[in-house]
């Protein structure tokens, strides 16, 4: 599968992402809206921005046009969906496409990726879990955490 050229990343200031969907609402009248859930999971939207250079645009370019196919072909980005920098498969959608040169030697490719949020990796079981674990340690549960995998994968091989 094909992955974002090295050094492409998603600029932080232009870099958001929209709901997955799959609840719906119905207005009752005198009374509060119901909710309910149509589907689970879902792909989200991200907003992405690339600035490149010259060099970096006539890459993109090629990987855009031949490796990706103009985003018909899925193909691996570094994104944030909710747990760190991971690389998630990704399509462009359609009509989101654009490219703009900046008043210098820059180019400002923006488009919107849609894929599937890693949360989804987890089960409701585990996801309990997380959450129970935060309101036990609140921001602490970070360092608890690394603290435990380091025991896993370092110390516990000294054994």
């Amino acid at each position: 599968m094909p992955t974002l050229p090295n050094g492409f990343v998603p600029s932080s200031s232009s870099y958001s992402f929209d709901e997955p969907g799959g609840v719906m609402r119905t207005d009752v009248d005198g009374g509060m809206p119901r909710y309910a859930l149509d589907w689970d999971r879902g792909v989200q939207r991200f907003k992405i921005t690339l600035v490149l250079d010259l060099m970096e645009f006539s890459v993109w370019t090629a990987f855009y046009h031949f490796q990706i196919a103009k985003g018909a072909i899925a193909f691996d980005m570094p994104l944030d969906s909710g747990f760190g920098v991971e690389l998630h498969t990704v399509n462009i959608k359609p009509g989101s496409y654009s490219a703009a040169r900046t008043g210098g030697a820059l180019m400002v490719v923006s488009f919107i990726a849609e894929t599937e949020n890693h949360v989804y990796l987890m089960d409701s079981v585990g996801a309990g879990r997380l959450v129970d674990l935060f309101n036990t340690y609140g921001d602490q549960s970070n360092l608890l955490l690394a603290r435990i995998a380091r025991f896993a994968t370092v110390e516990s091989n000294v054994l």
